[in-house]
């Protein structure tokens, strides 16, 4: 019974925080434990060794702790006696700083392959405000009094009255025909942002569109209705992008910039530029990144080589993902693409390198790394050759 309490409770918190939650009683036993992100194992604090040590240094009851590994992951815990044995909860990792990713490859020696499974955990691992790191510390304070409380919320219902009502089935009416010429008009978007059609799209759908204000929507709150309907075109203009055949690591940095751009967006005005820009960028990305001309096969190398274009790349590995010998796959892919598979690494490498440049005041050596050049002087040597500057003066002189 108590165990079950103590469970019920944690896994409130689990979905409260969204972080990683543990309960730990004595001798280091895990009585439950809910992660969603994993730490791997040349990480510190791997297998819950963090979890277990933090739990070790609680010594006080009903006291809430921080935790910081040599990592800058996070943890808070709340430590209380229950029938006389010592129990502590644990929620984290977390960051409170962003970290410094390159930092932490240089200073632990990490291979590629560990460096970029780094990025991918990091980007996991949720950065909390000040404000969130003390609403969960007051949570955690609260655990035994949600331990023992009981919810059991009333019900209650509107009444309407029965009835027809010729002026509602009139404004029913009115607004089916609305919602049909609205799908109707979102169709024929669609299709002109599948063929990366923005001057069509944009006449479709676009800020001054009154159709798509949707002004019954939170009409006391403009600015979270505009947020809110960004966000579903966000998702239109993703699903037109990927129904284009556009890789899906383009549209999901284009769709989490969007997405970002318009949490932050912090009048209507900047929103409406938002959405316009959307358009734009979505339409540009389809004309520029579709792959519907490629075969299936090349479709599927082409994504590949995007995802991990900052890796070495294992051509028979990739033949073998292709069901096809690494000899067929090479041919195949130059034939359609017009380049080697080595060749079209080589480009997209550039290319993040030349955004990288003309926008973050990171280190040249660092942005080298980013994008996949262990050696900053060979970088800079491919760079000039691809762009005729090196990335100095392409920063300086922003070409």
């Amino acid at each position: 019974m108590v165990y079950s309490k103590i469970v019920s409770t944690a896994i409130k918190i689990s979905h409260l925080t969204q972080l990683n939650t543990y309960v730990v009683v004595k001798d280091g036993d895990l009585v439950y434990h809910d992660e969603k992100v994993s730490i791997p194992a040349y990480m510190p604090g791997a297998k819950q060794k963090d979890v277990l040590e933090f739990y070790y240094k609680m010594k006080k009851t009903n006291q809430v702790y921080t935790y910081i590994n040599p990592w800058g992951l996070s943890y808070l815990g709340y430590s209380f006696l229950e029938e006389g044995d010592f129990y502590a909860i644990i929620i984290g990792p977390y960051f409170e700083v962003i970290p410094d990713v390159y930092g932490l490859v240089l200073q632990y020696n990490l291979t590629m392959q560990e460096s970029a499974d780094l990025r991918s955990i990091l980007e996991k691992v949720n950065v909390v405000t000040t404000e969130q790191l003390s609403s969960y510390e007051a949570v955690l304070q609260q655990f035994e009094a949600m331990k023992e409380a009981e919810t059991n919320p009333l019900v209650i219902y509107s009444k309407e009255k029965k009835g027809r009502n010729k002026n509602r089935d009139a404004k029913v009416d009115n607004e089916a025909d609305l919602v049909t010429r609205r799908y109707r008009i979102e169709k024929d978007f669609m299709h002109a942002v599948e063929n990366g059609n923005k001057e069509e799209a944009l006449k479709l759908i676009s800020s001054d569109n009154t159709l798509f204000s949707f002004s019954e929507r939170f009409p006391n709150q403009p600015l979270r209705r505009v947020k809110n309907l960004n966000i579903v075109l966000n998702t239109l203009l993703r699903s037109a992008a990927r129904n284009s055949h556009v890789p899906a690591i383009l549209i999901h940095r284009i769709s989490e910039r969007f997405s970002f751009d318009i949490e932050n967006g912090e009048n209507i005005a900047v929103l409406r530029t938002i959405q316009d820009d959307m358009i734009r960028e979505y339409c540009d990305l389809v004309k520029s990144n579709s792959l519907r001309n490629y075969s299936q096969m090349i479709q599927q190398v082409t994504e590949h080589v995007m995802s991990y274009y900052d890796q070495e790349i294992d051509k028979a590995e990739l033949a073998a993902l292709s069901h096809t010998h690494p000899g067929n796959l090479s041919r195949r892919f130059k034939k359609e693409t017009g380049m080697t598979i080595t060749e079209y690494q080589q480009e997209l490498r550039i290319s993040q390198a030349k955004h990288l440049l003309r926008t973050e005041s990171l280190p040249v050596n660092e942005i080298a790394w980013i994008v996949g050049y262990k050696d900053a002087s060979y970088f800079g040597r491919v760079f000039k050759k691809v762009t005729g500057y090196s990335p100095s003066v392409y920063r300086e002189n922003d070409v």
